[in-house]
């Protein structure tokens, strides 16, 4: 998260829990007769005592993250949250199922053995792509040199050994290219390299740098804005910097300034997510399709992919303005 982002989530956190650093889980917890509302001034502690309840089955209950609780959240009390979690995760189990089942017959009537090339739709998986062509999941990340199974909207992948081989062999000739190159020409461009892709890979656009950051292994620092660690709006404006050359200030809601704002349901991949009222933003991360985000989450952990889930569901979004 942000350094001012950080800031104003703060003046909502009590006393008692402010000490930790990082942003918390802020979801939203559907309401019953179990459920309680934090009022100012209340703490873990105080509420598991009134209630009669242990502090780690609060958090536990709630996806609390160390502790930290804020004014007005709604907290369910007992194991009403875990049993409501695991109705509403078989549920959707059971939607996607045959949601995919149905767009897999579809899309086995217009797959053609013709084909080497895939271009990454909304709502795709590497499972239904490969059943879609006849291969396995393993081959498709072979061929494309994937490290996981993340793959973003607009994203181009060989469906066949023979479109790997062709990418492989265009890749090696300009690399051979640029060996014959003058001495003057290879030091502008090598520092041009540098410049627009400090962490070494291929720069092809927002989304997919902002994947490929999230396989690096870069630690959360706050305040942080390079490869050695950054916090969330400093991975946004490093993300931003390094593809399409636009500067962002390094602060969540500075960074409002710079986009047209919008909803989280019409985002596309390469639009910011805010969590928190605009104007009091706390948290940003960088939106690559099919409901993931590639965000520095808190302190411990690194830049990673992430998935939109209704605890932890951002407020809006927004189109950063060239």
């Amino acid at each position: 998260m942000g350094k001012q982002g950080q800031h104003a989530s703060t003046k909502i956190i009590t006393a008692g829990v402010i000490g930790a650093a990082g942003f918390m889980f802020a979801g939203t917890l559907q309401a019953s007769a179990k459920t309680i509302t934090v009022k100012s001034g209340d703490t873990l502690w105080q509420l598991a005592s009134k209630y009669g309840v242990s502090v780690s089955s609060l958090e536990k209950t709630n996806h609390i993250s160390k502790g930290m609780i804020y004014s007005g959240q709604k907290l369910v009390l007992g194991g009403t949250s875990k049993t409501a979690v695991k109705s509403t995760k078989a549920t959707a189990k059971t939607s996607t199922t045959k949601a995919n089942a149905a767009a897999h017959q579809v899309t086995s009537l217009k797959a053609t053995t013709s084909a080497s090339t895939y271009t990454v739709k909304s709502g795709d998986t590497l499972s239904k792509i490969s059943s879609k062509y006849g291969t396995t999941v393993s081959k498709l990340k072979s061929w494309n040199k994937l490290t996981s199974n993340t793959i973003y909207v607009g994203q181009k992948l060989a469906v066949k050994a023979t479109a790997a081989a062709t990418k492989s062999t265009k890749t090696t000739k300009v690399t051979q290219f640029s060996t014959t190159t003058t001495k003057a020409a290879t030091t502008t461009k090598a520092a041009k390299t540098v410049k627009a892709d400090a962490a070494g890979v291929a720069v092809t656009s927002v989304a997919s740098y902002a994947v490929k950051l999230a396989a690096k292994h870069i630690p959360y620092v706050w305040g942080g804005a390079s490869l050695k660690g950054m916090d969330c709006s400093g991975l946004t404006s490093y993300v931003y910097a390094h593809t399409v050359g636009i500067s962002l200030p390094h602060n969540t809601v500075a960074q409002e300034a710079h986009v047209s704002k919008h909803s989280v349901s019409k985002a596309v991949p390469g639009d910011l997510l805010f969590w928190g009222a605009a104007g009091a933003t706390y948290h940003v991360a960088i939106y690559i399709g099919n409901s993931q985000f590639v965000a520095a989450p808190e302190p411990g952990e690194n830049v990673q992919v992430q998935t939109i889930s209704k605890y932890f569901a951002p407020s809006f979004a927004g189109t950063v303005n060239s």
